[in-house]
């Protein structure tokens, strides 16, 4: 049910829409306005999907807006229609606003999406760009959101990416996230809970040596699978005091150098090749202190969302306890995003920490 329409008309065929639907088991609803901003490409399949993950946890208003840099004629198409967010006996069904524009009519794009958000009501922008890309229009759209939540995949360049979003962040002044950080919510949980007591978190102060596996199967949607491991790490560094030292890489590896209190740690990527996890996921994760203290993380074969945390010493072995991740969060790291009220000031943190690194290399 999508039909191109003039811009003038899009809320009157919206109303056509509704009006037509009429008597049937068909709900509108809408908790906030989200706009999902990028290029027209491989990536709009993507961004769709996020979307249809996104209503099926909160109806939404959804305007959808892609430029197209490279068209060799200029065009402003815009359409309406209807997305549901489950079926049942009264279906949950969302506004669905696309505006599609070749480079020319991009400095539009502001001015065709004012009139169609809903008053009152948050707005949560989605950048699925590579920020650090220089694009005017980039604050203007931004000025609207209660929320900007950026997309990492999309940069070449890690530590500038950081910058550049500390960048918008002080500039717009509004709240802002990123896709890969809410992909590693569950691991930082992990952590948190197993490292709560004063004596474990003292071992793991104390680490030597960090390995982190990562599923580096690429696809057309996520090619940068280091970024979330990268996250991780940073977020265990911020955490913890350590400072950064140096990187190190070879054709099987990543190396991140730190200083601890009691000495260099080295924190090692792994890439790994998995069928049955989505690109970039951590896989497993082992900690070794000082004492040669061991923590394992890993998950299992017949069930990738179960955790198995173990500890041993050379004098020890605990009983392995399992910690489960939500079966359903492949595709929720948009919906973890916007559940969350503010800046995560562990994010920022982070940011700081990957803009001095200063090794373009990271994703």
């Amino acid at each position: 049910m999508t039909q191109t329409i003039p811009p003038s008309q899009i809320e009157t065929e919206l109303e056509k829409i509704w009006e037509s639907l009429q008597g049937t088991n068909k709900m509108r609803a809408c908790l906030f306005n989200l706009v999902i901003y990028g290029q027209k490409g491989q990536r709009a399949g993507y961004l769709n999907s996020l979307a249809e993950k996104m209503i099926q946890k909160f109806p939404s208003r959804i305007i959808f807006v892609t430029y197209d840099e490279h068209a060799s004629t200029d065009f402003l198409e815009t359409s309406v229609s209807i997305m549901s967010a489950e079926e049942g006996s009264n279906e949950i069904v969302c506004d669905v606003i696309n505006i599609d524009v070749g480079k020319e009519s991009k400095k539009q794009i502001p001015f065709l999406i004012l009139p169609h958000i809903l008053p009152d009501l948050p707005v949560y922008l989605v950048y699925a760009e590579d920020p650090c890309k220089q694009d005017p229009l980039t604050y203007k759209i931004e000025q609207f959101a209660t929320r900007v939540i950026f997309d990492s995949e999309a940069t070449d360049n890690l530590p500038l990416f950081a910058q550049t979003v500390l960048k918008h962040k002080e500039a717009i002044g509004s709240q802002i996230a990123d896709l890969n950080w809410g992909r590693i919510e569950s691991w930082r949980n992990l952590f948190v809970d197993t490292f709560q007591s004063p004596d474990t978190l003292a071992e793991l102060e104390e680490s030597h040596t960090i390995k982190i596996e990562y599923n580096a199967k690429a696809t057309d949607f996520y090619c940068h699978t280091k970024i979330q491991s990268v996250f991780l790490q940073a977020w265990l560094a911020t955490r913890l005091g350590w400072k950064w030292k140096h990187l190190e890489t070879t054709e099987t590896e990543t190396r991140l150098i730190y200083e601890g209190k009691k000495g260099e740690i080295t924190i090692s990527l792994l890439p790994v090749q998995s069928d049955t996890i989505s690109p970039g996921r951590i896989m497993n994760v082992e900690v070794q202190s000082q004492d040669n203290v061991i923590y394992s993380f890993f998950r299992k074969k017949e069930c990738q969302n179960h955790i198995i945390v173990d500890r041993s010493t050379n004098m020890s072995c605990s009983l392995p306890r399992e910690y489960i991740f939500d079966k359903a969060e492949t595709g929720l790291s948009l919906v973890k995003e916007v559940c969350h009220s503010s800046t995560s000031q562990h994010f920022l943190d982070v940011l700081h920490l990957l803009t001095t690194t200063e090794e373009s290399n990271l994703c």
